[in-house]
């Protein structure tokens, strides 16, 4: 079933739901035709690959990566932060 015939309940409730569909951490759980049209759409746009953890190069999109970041969002892995740059300077006097 395509995501048209599974959503068919007027044009503007789609055409809301097919861009929620596209910020990760909204959709939750992915069916099978919505996780076809999220990951065609990613692999149109750059920008889109970005916005959802791949590469803007990537050839290769994994279904698990997709359900991972339509469920939760996307996890940033930030830098360590140093010991030195954590603690406190003493004011100087």
């Amino acid at each position: 079933m395509s995501f048209e015939q599974e959503h068919n309940n007027g044009l503007n409730i789609r055409e809301f739901h097919r861009e929620k569909l596209l910020e990760p951490g909204w959709p939750g759980e992915l069916s099978p035709s919505e996780l076809a049209y999220v990951k065609s759409e990613i692999r149109k746009s750059p920008s889109l690959k970005r916005i959802w953890g791949f590469r803007p190069t990537a050839k290769r999109l994994s279904e698990k990566h997709i359900r991972d970041v339509a469920r939760n969002g996307v996890i940033r892995k930030s830098k360590p932060v140093s010991a030195s740059a954590t603690r406190r300077q003493k004011p100087n006097r």
